[in-house]
């Protein structure tokens, strides 16, 4: 009898289990449109933070790795502006870098954790003589700290929410010495194909722009108002991201050479692996990109730039990439693989240390790999920024970045 009950009860599990997959499925189907192989969509499935059977992750990553048409990068320092125009050009359009001016207003000034850091919410206000715009941006920094470097980026919560967001540990960060900044990425352009130009992208008569290119911009305008601050290590400011906002994060780094440290967690892999989304019409987040990106529907191997491309453009300064070991989604291989293709730049090119050759399957979870100009940390479990990476980056910027 009781052999009946656990049988009846593994045989409903199971059949729980099979609905959430084919819900999930059906979910990402309409989410992503045609942008995923079988083996993305099977990857997507895994945001959900179930947990993964290995056989499931195997299936997954068991993929053709040849990477059909990948772009060689040049290892010559000069032709890095040609690199960041096609780029630009191809990808996620220019960054705006003039016609505008900047303003900022401490809207309010308090005391944070226990009298130990000061807290201010700054209004940027951005104008070109016939509009402007406003976005409100978070500032902590330690009150007992000299000099200290900083932290910016973008985050999914509202600023009235940061405080309580668990991929930004504020007071952990400031425990260590360094300053942080954020803001909500939605405040500089809506995450909306219908609506992003109608946030600070209205100042700009450039149809070619993303609402990458208005995050990114976000960032910069951050970094000019902590260069005010009288205590910031100019040399020292670092950016930061999860997922999509990793991407910001890299492609802030690589528009503004102010960035000195340029980190990023389950930014996704190399466009050229079959795990991660094809280029196409159809998918939901088209607006993320410049419209030349879609040019290259149904052709994504003629793209002339890749993710190791972007890792690139941070070349002559510092980056650190975080890996997901359970983010099937993001490709943990091929982020690896894209970041060891970059290194050569630093390596060959700025004549940096950099991190041995290896795999992805040759490193540990939750060990990081520092050199001189990249490191890397696979985490234990999934799409997530967590405290393992931020222990990472807090010591890469002891280490590296002074």
């Amino acid at each position: 009898m009781h052999h009946f009950k656990w049988r009846k009860a593994l045989i409903i599990l199971l059949a729980c289990m099979l609905c959430f997959l084919l819900i999930s499925l059906i979910i990402v189907r309409v989410f992503a449109g045609n942008s995923l192989t079988l083996k993305g969509t099977l990857a997507m499935v895994t945001y959900s933070g179930l947990p993964i059977p290995g056989w499931y992750k195997d299936f997954v990553l068991n993929v053709d790795r040849s990477y059909v048409g990948l772009p060689e990068l040049s290892l010559d320092p000069d032709d890095r502006p040609d690199m960041l125009s096609l780029y630009e050009q191809t990808v996620y359009g220019k960054t705006p870098s003039d016609g505008f001016e900047t303003a900022f207003e401490v809207i309010s000034q308090a005391e944070a954790f226990n009298g130990k850091a000061e807290q201010q919410t700054v209004r940027i206000t951005v104008f070109n003589g016939h509009d402007s715009f406003s976005a409100d941006m978070l500032v902590l920094f330690p009150k007992d700290a000299d000099n200290h470097g900083f932290f910016i980026g973008e985050t999914f919560s509202p600023n009235s929410e940061a405080l309580k967001n668990t991929e930004w540990p504020y007071e952990f960060i400031l425990d260590n010495g360094y300053g942080v900044a954020t803001m909500c990425y939605r405040d500089w352009a809506e995450d909306n194909a219908a609506t992003f130009r109608g946030g600070v992208l209205r100042l700009f008569d450039d149809s070619s722009l993303s609402a990458y290119s208005a995050w990114a911009f976000g960032i910069s305008r951050g970094t000019d108002y902590l260069l005010t601050l009288p205590n910031v290590d100019a040399n020292r400011i670092a950016s930061a991201g999860h997922s999509r906002l990793a991407r910001v994060s890299l492609w802030a780094s690589a528009c503004d050479g102010r960035i000195a440290l340029a980190t990023g967690s389950c930014g996704g892999g190399l466009l050229r692996s079959p795990v991660m989304s094809r280029i196409t019409s159809s998918g939901s987040s088209n607006h993320w990109f410049t419209p030349a990106y879609l040019d290259y529907e149904n052709r994504d191997s003629e793209l002339p730039v890749d993710m190791h491309t972007l890792y690139a453009l941070t070349a002559g300064r510092h980056l650190f990439i975080s890996i997901g070991e359970n983010d099937l989604a993001s490709d943990p291989v091929s982020m690896f693989d894209a970041l060891q293709l970059a290194k050569t730049v630093w390596r060959d090119g700025y004549k940096t240390e950099v991190i041995p050759d290896c795999s992805y399957f040759d490193l540990p979870p939750d060990t990081p790999v520092m050199s001189e100009g990249v490191g890397v940390i696979i985490h234990s479990g999934g799409h997530e920024m967590n405290l393992t990476d931020w222990k990472a980056y807090l010591a890469y910027m002891d280490e590296y970045v002074s």
